[in-house]
Formats: C-alpha cells, structure tokens, sequence
C-alpha cells in the first residue's frame, strides 16, 4: 500500500508543483491588472491585438511584459520564498564561460535556417512579394523587443519549470514529451491552426528542450526561440498563424503541404524539415561544446589543496 501511495504520489506531485505556480502565476496577473488601471495613461490598451493592415498585427511588448514575464518571475519568487520554502528548480542563467557561444549559436541558427528556407521558396517559385517593401518603422522595433519577452517568458515557463520539475519525478523522456506537449498546447487559439502546425509547435518544444539539456541553462534555448521568431518575421513568412510588422510581406503560392498554408511554414513539411535540421545542429553543437568544455577544464587544472601547518 506504501509503495502505491509513493508510486501516486510521484505521478501526481509534479502536476502539483506546476498547479502552485500557475495559481501564483494567475493571480499575480489579477493583481497588474488591477494595479493596470493607473498605469493605463502611460501604456497602450492591451485586450487586444490591434490590426495595421489587413491581417498584420503589432505585438503588444507590454502585454508581454507586464502580464507575462514579471508575473511569472514573481511567481516563482514567492512558490520558494513562501511556499514551498526551498529552492525547487536549478538556475536559469547560471555563470558559465560558455554563455556567450550559446547565445550567439542561438540567434545565428534561426538566421541561417529561414535564409535556406527562404532561397528554396525562392528558387521553387512559391513565394511572390504581396507588397511593397516596408520601411523600419518603429513597429518592428516593439517587434522585437516582444519577440525577445515572449522567448523568454515561454522558455522559463516550459523549459525552465516543466522539464526540470516532470525530469525529477518522471525522468528525461517523459519530460521531454510532456513539456512538449503543454507548450503546444499554449498555441491553440493561435489564427489558422492545423494538426500539422499543432505538430511542428510540439517538436519545436522537443528542440529547446534539447537545446536547454544539452547546455545546462536557458541561454540557448531563449536565444533559438527569439531568433527563429525573429528570422522567420523577418524574412516575410508568418510566425505560427501571427503576421506581424515586417520588411517585406509574402504571399505563399506554394503547395499548402510544403509551405504550411496560412499558419505559416511550421506546419508544413518545410517547416518539418527546419525543424529536424535544427535538431540535428543543437546535438552536433552540444557535443563540440562538451568537448570545448573538456580542453577549458585541462587548460586551467586545479589548485593544488594547501598543506596543513605543521606543530
């Protein structure tokens, strides 16, 4: 009967865990609502995403910011400070000599990844510009800006509380998978959802899941999920059904099948393809990082233990 309990009870305590700081995490939102209305004069509405042209949307930075990422962070503030009184999740952003190569790998593979997908496209003749090339505006500055909150926020909140949480109790395969899996569930009111969109989203949460194990922090994969928002908006396509302000807007003529449709190229077999190919890369990556490791670890050996003073 103990063995059932304690079986029960490591199933059931992650779930728990997660309950706690998303009921902290919901009623820290209440409570920048509330404290919104005095802000109101100094920040925009943000009930809803408002249109520029046609289906082009501006994201709301303050939206993400104020009822995202700080309620989040004060979430997980008072789940150790209050409640559970430990610290129950590893860092973050540990101290590492690797952090600024993992930044770097993150922001350049969403780069090179939608510049391949964009010359392909190309070069099959599946896209045409539907408009006229777009000045930088400051539109796309709060853009970014919003693509770099919303990175973070869903990284700490998926990465950085589900994974660690489900790997302690469950292990790393059913982590993985269930991180996954609520993290695609995070998109479903996103515009122009298909099974195959729902299906990339999920192992795009496989990829940073990866990309955090296989660097120990959240470096790599808030740098890869910024940067394949930011290059995949960046070179015309729409990011998960979202089309937002950008250089250029382009209209798919493409098989729906290759090209992803109206939800953009995650949910086609392109995006699949992107996808696998990242994957690929962030292995390839973590293991030239270990081995980088290793020579860091032999080139500076450690100090000699001081020898006791003698009588």
């Amino acid at each position: 009967m103990q063995t059932k309990l304690s079986k029960l009870r490591r199933i059931l305590y992650p779930f728990w865990v997660i309950a706690v700081v998303y009921t902290l995490y919901l009623c820290n939102q209440t409570l920048f609502i509330f404290l919104g209305r005095f802000l109101r004069p100094l920040l925009p509405a943000v009930e809803k995403l408002p249109e520029l042209t046609g289906e082009v949307v501006r994201p709301n930075f303050w939206f993400q910011l104020f009822l995202g990422l700080f309620p989040l962070l004060a979430a997980f503030h008072l789940a150790e400070k209050f409640f559970f009184r430990h610290r129950f999740l590893p860092r973050f952003f540990p101290p590492t000599p690797m952090a600024h190569r993992d930044l770097c790998f993150g922001f350049a593979l969403g780069f090179f990844l939608f510049a391949l997908l964009f010359l392909a496209f190309l070069g099959l003749g599946w896209i045409r510009l539907a408009a006229e090339p777009l000045r930088i505006s400051a539109d796309l500055f709060w853009t970014t800006l919003t693509f770099i909150v919303a990175a973070l926020c869903e990284e700490l909140f998926y990465r950085g509380l589900h994974l660690p949480v489900f790997t302690v109790h469950w292990g790393l395969s059913p982590a993985i998978a269930f991180s996954a899996f609520f993290f695609s569930l995070a998109h479903l009111n996103n515009p122009h959802l298909s099974f195959g969109g729902l299906f990339a989203v999920l192992i795009a949460g496989v990829l940073f899941a990866l990309a955090y194990l296989e660097t120990g922090a959240l470096y790599l994969p808030v740098a890869l999920h910024f940067s394949w928002n930011f290059w995949q908006n960046l070179f015309g396509f729409r990011v998960s059904g979202f089309a937002f302000p950008t250089l250029f807007q382009l209209e798919l003529t493409g098989p729906p099948l290759w090209t992803g449709g109206a939800f953009g190229p995650e949910a086609g077999l392109a995006g699949l393809l992107l996808l696998g190919l990242a994957t690929g890369t962030t292995l390839l990556y973590g293991s030239h990082r270990r081995r980088a490791l290793a020579r860091l670890a032999r080139s500076f050996p450690p100090a000699p233990p001081a020898e006791k003073n003698r009588p």
